[in-house]
């Protein structure tokens, strides 16, 4: 081994050892580790990668001068594009450092300016400059995220930016950016729109062999339109719906927008597709389903004729036996924020509870039934894990038009149904057997159930007619239970 060290490879193995103890050393004390970790984590934020653990990574180090250095540094660095720099700033502001993201309005980098103005063109105060930014972003055809500067034009209603959204608007998009850039710029041109850009639009919409999600901007934008062909737009939009050859997503486009248009041919044309039992699109229907469901039309005898219409239509074998859960899942809510007090009611939501649909994992349209029927009857069910959450159910909407924004809402975005309710009925919507004897449950109390109904119901209207005392808004009375005889206490209804 003497011997070794002596001659030239000893001399290597030592000079190795020695650059080893000088690169360790080196490490500690000018903190190598802590410094390549920084940069790393600000790459990724840069290139958008996994921003939200880079963030953690430089949340958690012992180095915060360090970290926002080159947070800072990376902001003025023109190698990295706009939404990299917006993450890069918003990275700073979760920081600490909010001074960082204004100095960048004015930052000599016009992708910084760029950057800070896409976070901070809703400041009021700030409105003037954030215009002037995204101005000039907009005329510069080769800009990063051109897109961006023609939604925040639209959003600060910038006049002289109308011009060229028009110009932009006039060619066809030929790439996926492109398409952005058309949809945005279409969504920030002024109402009434040019006629010639309305004509163009029933074009674009109306001709087969566009691409389909060019047509699908190109509709939306008309169905928009508060001022101008509004029959048009019906007509076209009731023919796409109609088109099976067409794209379902084009037909989905057409079935939403047909929502804001609360008239008969519009209703029938969506109730038809969601009727239609062969070549059915499952999520298409539950799109008609849903427009039908947000029609609202201004004279307030229509609209209660629309709902009487959709309650209708949701004890419609067609609908409430639609192969789709989320169809099912629907039903139940709607019927519910209804308060439809129904035989039909009892019978669906009964089937409802033991439904097996290998689709519906967390079990959806067992929970919502279960929910319905304790909505709507007050039932106390024997065995039930804290029956405490359950001593008194949601109160019913005084007028089913206000009832509209809760139907196809799940149960626990509803009024009077707890976080912890939808907790413990999503804890036993798995248990089968369980579901099975509530359904029979309810089928024993059954007459009862509808004997109460009826008696409440003539109450109601008694009260309606100032025929009986008013004692304000109740909810459903439990059904009552029948009087058992000797030995028969501890038997369930």
């Amino acid at each position: 081994m003497k011997q070794i060290l002596q001659g030239k490879t000893g001399i290597l193995i030592l000079s190795a050892a020695a650059g080893l103890v000088v690169a360790v050393a080196a490490w500690k004390l000018f903190d190598l580790g802590t410094r390549l970790e920084v940069n790393a984590a600000v790459r990724e934020i840069a290139r958008n990668g996994s921003v939200a653990k880079a963030r953690t990574t430089l949340e958690l180090l012992d180095n915060r001068a360090f970290v926002l250095e080159k947070l800072s540094e990376a902001v003025e660095d023109d190698s990295h594009d706009v939404r990299g720099k917006s993450n890069l700033l918003s990275t700073l502001t979760m920081f600490n450092q909010p001074r960082a993201l204004r100095r960048a309005l004015d930052s000599k980098s016009v992708t910084t300016q760029r950057a800070a103005c896409s976070l901070l063109w809703g400041d009021p105060e700030l409105k003037t400059r954030c215009g002037e930014i995204a101005l000039a972003w907009l005329k510069d055809p080769g800009a990063d995220d051109r897109a961006s500067a023609a939604s925040i034009c639209g959003h600060l209603d910038l006049g002289e930016a109308q011009p060229v959204l028009l110009e932009i608007v006039a060619r066809d998009p030929t790439t996926a950016s492109e398409q952005v850039l058309f949809m945005r710029a279409l969504a920030g041109i002024k109402d009434p729109k040019p006629p010639a850009l309305v004509e163009r639009l029933f074009g674009i919409a109306s001709s087969e062999g566009m691409d389909k999600d060019i047509r699908g901007i190109a509709l939306e934008s008309l169905q928009r339109i508060k001022e101008g062909p509004r029959d048009r737009v019906l007509e076209l939009s009731i023919g796409i719906l109609a088109d099976a050859n067409a794209s379902p997503i084009l037909r989905s486009k057409a079935a939403l927008g047909l929502r804001e248009f609360p008239e008969d041919r519009a209703w029938q044309a969506l109730e038809a597709v969601l009727l239609s039992e062969g070549g059915r699109d499952e999520i298409l229907q539950r799109n008609c389903l849903y427009a039908l469901g947000q029609m609202n039309p201004a004279d307030p005898a229509l609209a209660r004729r629309y709902v009487d219409r959709l309650r209708q239509l949701l004890v419609d074998r067609r609908v409430y036996g639609n192969p789709y859960y989320a169809i099912r899942v629907d039903v139940a809510t709607a019927l519910a924020a209804l308060y439809a007090r129904d035989p039909i009611t009892l019978d669906i939501m009964g089937d409802y509870l033991v439904d097996e649909d290998p689709k519906d994992k967390e079990h959806l349209v067992r929970q919502e039934a279960w929910l319905t029927l304790w909505t709507l009857t007050g039932t106390r069910l024997p065995d039930l894990p804290e029956p405490e959450l359950f001593m008194t159910p949601p109160q019913p909407f005084p007028d089913p038009l206000q009832a509209r924004e809760y139907f196809f809402r799940r149960a626990h975005y509803r009024p009077g149904i707890t976080m912890k309710q939808s907790a413990m009925v999503a804890k036993i919507a798995g248990d089968l057997p369980r579901m099975q004897k509530t359904r029979q449950q309810y089928q024993s109390l059954r007459a009862q159930i509808l004997e109460q109904w009826r008696i409440e119901e003539e109450a109601r209207k008694a009260r309606a007619a100032g025929e009986g005392p008013s004692p304000g808004s109740v909810g459903p009375e439990p059904p009552k239970e029948e009087e058992k005889g000797p030995g028969e206490e501890g038997k369930p209804n």
